[in-house]
């Protein structure tokens, strides 16, 4: 006599692969809730409205377009005062007061999205939460070296003393 249970398995391995994948992106989906497109900043429309007199922004530079992975070992920024070379990835904070506006640059931490040639170039909102006091930068696409794996990258951060600080990396791989 033989057994119906790798019959059963069969049917129902479908049900519970289509749940998991429910779930993870039902987590990923509350993740990304906590997070809304930022209107463009009222003083510099290259970036975000985080708060009042307070915008963020970003460059991903040298890392911006999808190259070969002869070219990532290759990639060569500058700061933007040579205009030979393409930019360094940075993020940008800009802040209002008394009429002018002040922007510094700072270079991605190392294991951020946007300093990874890999994944930076897939980056193309910045998100903010409802608070104003988190950012996200978010994105997806195929891998920047042409591969076919999709993921997408959500890099949230929160300034401290005036600088980004990245406090949490979401990311998923999708098939």
């Amino acid at each position: 006599m033989t057994s119906l249970l790798p019959a059963l398995f069969l049917l129902c391995a479908p049900v519970f692969g289509a749940q998991a994948a429910q779930a993870a992106h039902g987590a990923h989906g509350a993740q990304a809730a906590e997070f809304r497109k930022a209107p463009a900043c009222s003083f510099d429309a290259k970036a975000v409205q985080l708060r009042k007199d307070l915008c963020v922004g970003f460059d991903a530079g040298a890392y911006a377009s999808r190259h070969s992975y002869e070219e990532a070992g290759q990639l060569r920024c500058t700061d933007e005062a040579d205009e030979a070379d393409v930019p360094c990835p940075t993020l940008r904070v800009l802040t209002r007061a008394n009429g002018k506006t002040v922007v510094r640059a700072f270079a991605p931490p190392p294991k951020s999205s946007l300093g990874d040639p890999s994944d930076a170039c897939v980056i193309d909102t910045i998100a903010v939460n409802r608070s104003g006091s988190r950012f996200a930068l978010q994105g997806q696409g195929r891998d920047c070296f042409g591969g076919t794996a999709r993921f997408s990258v959500e890099d949230v951060y929160e300034l401290k003393s005036g600088a980004p600080v990245l406090v949490k990396k979401n990311g998923a791989y999708l098939r």
